[in-house]
């Protein structure tokens, strides 16, 4: 009789064998395909569905292959916006891998500022296993793989997305990669979001079939040469023409050429919410950062790379004024109402369109006096839309304007300025005047918590940059701080963190007053808006990463600690400077 140890009975679960260092999985395949096509870092959070991408990775680094850069994001609100920083100065997409439904969710309002600013990614998320018995690699081990299985976890994120996609078979992992990274870097760039359960990573992949060159991204086009210049021509007649632009500068070349058209026919722009530097605010020609101003002035409008050109119920342009609109996203079909009127859209690119348009204006026999005309026009709108001084603040108090005039000192030409500070935008601008591309990155979503960890992103794309990240106190608790500073800090990322403390949320008070300019929230000072008068923010990066931790409410004192702070991150190590400003509002918040 046999043992009844060694007695297989029909019913029990014959285990499919793990796969060899030699066998390349379809998570091997993955990271291995993603290095060869450019994709220098992975930044991951990682959890019970990736076993595959795990061990891959160990058995990449044991056999001295290479693969993408691993950092690791304690949390995944770091992951994405710091791959968003990095696309932001490269324009190609780099991978976020998260965990399943949770960190898919965890990836919160990054993923609409991903979406909104038009960068390129690719986020892969595993899915929990759907196999129980236990024959195939990667089937159900644990507990939380019923739990954690969403029917439609891809509809946490899909209205945000370009494409998503589940890998149903090892075999296709290549070819559905370069299909993610062919729709993400296409024009309008995005994210892409890519799901596969844990037994599909571990299936083996034996490589594409097919030339990998055969998925280039959409080639950007410019516009017609009869287009061309026929508009030309028209902002040649106008009297006062009138660029609008918020993300042109994600191409160098188109910042170059507008300059160039720009004091070739002497036309004004106005650079609105800005995501980069797209003409330089120095400029004689640049007529500032105010939405809305010159609108009712211009006879010619030309919209180039912007999604709201001015608010419809605050001002509109005059009925003779000529509208024209270059996008590189020219109907924002991913947005919902939204409508600007223009006799013409091109759906281009805006480097192309811009040097096209500048090589037909030095085809024409120009009014030199008209264009002189236009350029008074320019000196005198600057007069109109400068700021308003801001008052004096009381002793030894800081205002923005102080601060602004602060951080300037501090620019040189290595300076990269990462801004999420929202009220303070036009203030900061004004005075930073930031003239050199790539110098200066903004937000296009709404999503606070982006820029601390977007300068991760950057510095790893540019590492003899200095970056400066100026974002107010709100900003900075949403941007959770404990895990940028560990990660900046872990991976040589190190930033100046500039937090504009006013001890609470100025844009909820900004929108009030702007549907209630003299309402009882006015009167009585009451926003609910408030923080701690004693919240201490840069100990939370102090304690997480060692960094350097700095707290100033005295103008007197303002520069040397700025530039002390400034001396960490040229040592190799973050600082941040809590700078206490005026307070948001003076009501007092707790127990009633």
């Amino acid at each position: 009789m046999n043992n009844p140890s060694h007695t297989t009975s029909p019913l029990a679960a014959t285990p499919h064998p793990p796969a060899s260092p030699s066998t390349n999985t379809a998570a091997k395949r993955l990271l291995q395909e993603a290095k060869r096509l450019g994709v220098k870092y992975l930044f991951v959070n990682l959890g019970s569905d990736h076993p595959a991408f795990i061990e891959a990775l160990a058995q990449l680094h044991q056999e001295g292959l290479e693969m993408p850069h691993i950092i690791i994001c304690p949390h995944e609100m770091t992951a994405l916006s710091a791959a968003h920083g990095y696309a932001l100065v490269h324009q190609q997409a780099q991978m976020v891998l998260v965990h399943v439904d949770v960190g898919t969710q965890n990836l919160g309002c990054s993923v609409s500022n991903a979406a909104r600013s038009r960068v390129p990614c690719i986020i892969v998320a595993g899915l929990s296993p759907v196999t129980t018995d236990g024959t195939r690699v990667g089937a159900r081990s644990e507990f939380i793989h019923y739990t954690q299985d969403a029917h439609r976890q891809s509809e946490i994120v899909a209205q945000y997305m370009k494409w998503c996609y589940e890998v149903r078979a090892g075999e296709m992992i290549d070819e559905v990669f370069l299909r993610a990274r062919q729709i993400a870097n296409s024009s309008p760039m995005g994210p892409v979001y890519l799901t596969g359960t844990r037994e599909v990573w571990e299936e083996p992949s034996m490589g594409l079939r097919r030339q990998s060159d055969h998925w280039p991204a959409v080639q950007d086009l410019g516009m017609g040469a009869d287009d061309a210049r026929a508009l030309v021509t028209l902002i040649a007649k106008a009297q006062r023409p009138l660029v609008l632009t918020s993300y042109l500068g994600r191409n160098t070349q188109a910042v170059l050429d507008l300059v160039a058209l720009s004091e070739t026919l002497g036309v004004a722009v106005c650079e609105l919410n800005p995501q980069y530097m797209n003409f330089p605010g120095n400029h004689p020609h640049h007529v500032g950062y105010r939405r809305n101003s010159l609108i009712e002035q211009a006879d010619l409008i030309l919209m180039i790379d912007i999604d709201v050109p001015w608010i419809v119920s605050r001002v509109s342009p005059q009925a003779h004024c000529r509208l024209f609109f270059i996008d590189a996203d020219p109907i924002k079909s991913n947005l919902g109402f939204w409508h600007f009127p223009s006799e013409k859209t091109w759906g281009a690119n805006s480097a192309l369109c811009l040097a096209q348009l500048h090589h037909e204006a030095l085809s024409l026999s120009l009014d030199a006096e008209l264009v002189q005309a236009r350029k008074h026009w320019i000196e005198s709108a600057k007069a109109a839309t400068a700021l308003p001084d801001m008052p004096t603040p009381e002793s030894g108090r800081i205002n923005i304007q102080r601060l602004s005039e602060a951080i300037k000192a501090l620019v040189n030409e290595h300076t990269v300025i990462v801004f999420e500070a929202p009220t303070a935008t036009e203030r900061l601008l004004n005075t930073l005047q930031m003239s050199q591309p790539g110098s200066y990155y903004a937000n296009g979503g709404s999503g606070l918590g982006w820029g601390i960890n977007a300068a991760i992103g950057i510095k790893l794309a540019r590492p003899q940059a200095e970056v400066i990240a100026v974002v107010g106190d709100g900003s900075y608790l949403f941007g959770v701080p404990s895990s940028a500073f560990w990660v900046a800090q872990t991976y040589g990322a190190a930033q100046l963190c500039i937090v504009i403390n006013n001890r609470g949320w100025g844009a909820p008070k900004v929108s009030t007053l702007l549907v209630h300019p003299e309402g009882v929230a006015k009167n009585t000072d009451h926003y609910w808006i408030s923080m701690g008068a004693q919240s201490r923010f840069a100990d939370i990066a102090q304690a997480a990463s060692g960094a350097g931790a700095f707290r100033v409410d005295d103008i007197a004192q303002l520069q040397s600690v700025l530039l002390e702070a400034l001396s960490w991150v040229r040592s190799g190590k973050s600082a941040v400077v809590d700078v206490v400003t005026l307070p948001v509002s003076t009501q007092v918040l707790g127990p009633q």
